[in-house]
């Protein structure tokens, strides 16, 4: 093992070391009512294309096809930018990770009714009837997961859970056999406007 591995090595580790420390930090908060979203109008789009040129070279590295399927208008949400990237780089990442080489992941936004909606989809080894109730709960991991990625404690996707949850959004999980598909609904901007203010509640300034 040459110099230049192990440092690489070690630095990997130590990468991963810090996102696990991290996301169970922020689970913890959230838990504890300690999170405060920093809110204001996010251009969804954008913050979609952002994504995927950051997220595609990974998925290069695996010769996987990340596909970005946005409208040509912008889609405006209420909410925390920081915060909403950190979901969809957790939906995205395992995607590619659970997803063997030579596979297809994709991103897509669209508009139903008053809700902003991302599904990222993959057709990689998916989850088991079994799993699917406990896909959002702490520490959930299925055996054949483990061995198709690397590392992973099952943080990721109750901090997803959580911080949608706090947008006033909602996430499900489909997966029929092969491939899974995850299915983000955040309020559109003016529709949570209406809602407030129908139920007597200053808006958050922009």
């Amino acid at each position: 093992m040459n110099l230049a591995y192990a440092t690489g090595l070690i630095e990997r580790q130590v990468d991963f070391i810090k996102r696990l420390v991290d996301d169970l930090l922020d689970v913890t908060r959230i838990g504890a009512g300690k999170v405060q979203l920093q809110l204001r109008e996010v251009r969804l789009v954008e913050l979609l294309n952002r994504l995927a040129e950051a997220s595609r070279p990974v998925a290069q590295k695996r010769r996987q096809n990340l596909r970005l399927l946005v409208p040509a208008t912008e889609i405006v949400v209420q909410g925390d930018s920081d915060r909403l990237h950190q979901v969809l780089v957790n939906l995205v990442n395992n995607a590619i990770k659970y997803t063997p080489e030579g596979g297809q992941v994709w991103v897509k936004a669209t508009v139903e009714e008053d809700e902003a909606v991302v599904r990222v989809e993959d057709n990689g080894v998916g989850i088991s009837p079994e799993m699917l109730p406990r896909i959002f709960e702490l520490f959930a991991q299925e055996e054949s997961s483990r061995r198709h990625a690397q590392g992973g404690l099952g943080l990721g996707l109750p901090l997803v859970k959580e911080l949608v949850g706090l947008h006033g959004g909602t996430v499900q999980v489909r997966s029929e056999g092969k491939g899974s598909e995850f299915t983000v609904r955040l309020p559109l901007a003016r529709a949570k406007s209406t809602r407030e203010e129908k139920s007597g509640v200053a808006g958050s300034p922009a």
